[in-house]
């Protein structure tokens, strides 16, 4: 919406509850009683000015699936991940190119879906045990998750505190992204702790050398 211009009015409007109007999710994604709605506020990080929007983030894992959905000056637009499908409908041919490269395409739909769902505390089907590792000085047990998309996704969870805090997906052509949640918060109706902070990062050249690609500002979640 807008390229580092006039941000705090933004923020400012959204816990004001203005909202753009959106596209709404429609019946082709199972919804369930597990499904965790949000509403964030967002930044795409880029050589210049990042660009912000809001945006809607449905997380629903017992269909495996996230849908997000909002409204760009170009276009209403959604998008549905679901076990590893993607699709997205409403931003295409010049709209699309007006956006940046990374607004939701499959990989950020996959590593947003796992690290906001095991950031949770979700059982997610399918992990498997790997090598543990050390992240910026802390100890992480790893597990691997099938990816259906083509890529491997990792789950880091925090050796001391038992959380969740990074996923990472690869998928060997030279895509390597990580994302980080954090700030969780206690969600009444699932009983259970959630993030209200994802930072996606480029981790190509290394954790030590990681870029900050786009961030994820949880300002309502349902």
């Amino acid at each position: 919406m807008r390229y580092g211009i006039a941000v705090t009015a933004l923020i400012a409007g959204v816990l004001a509850g203005c909202q753009m109007p959106a596209e709404r999710g429609t019946d082709d994604v199972n919804v369930g009683e597990d499904c965790i709605e949000t509403r964030c506020v967002t930044a795409y990080h880029r050589d210049a000015a990042p660009y912000w929007t809001t945006q809607n983030q449905r997380f629903c894992p017992s269909s495996a699936s996230l849908e997000v959905w909002g409204t760009e000056p170009e276009s209403a637009y959604r998008v549905v991940y679901t076990k590893g499908q993607f699709s997205k409908s409403g931003l295409d041919g010049a709209a699309a190119k007006a956006l940046p490269a990374e607004f939701f395409n499959a990989p950020l739909a996959e590593l947003t879906y796992y690290s906001f769902t095991a950031g949770a505390g979700v059982q997610l089907a399918g992990m498997n045990a790997v090598e543990p590792a050390h992240i910026e000085g802390q100890r992480y047990e790893a597990f691997e998750v099938t990816g259906e998309a083509g890529h491997t996704v990792t789950l880091y969870r925090n050796a001391e505190t038992g959380l969740h805090e990074w996923a990472r997906v690869a998928d060997g052509k030279g895509l390597d992204w990580m994302a980080h949640s954090f700030n969780p918060r206690y969600h009444p109706r699932l009983a259970r702790m959630v993030p209200r902070k994802i930072d996606v990062f480029d981790v190509r050249q290394g954790i030590a050398a990681k870029k900050l690609l786009v961030e994820f500002d949880y300002i309502d979640v349902k």
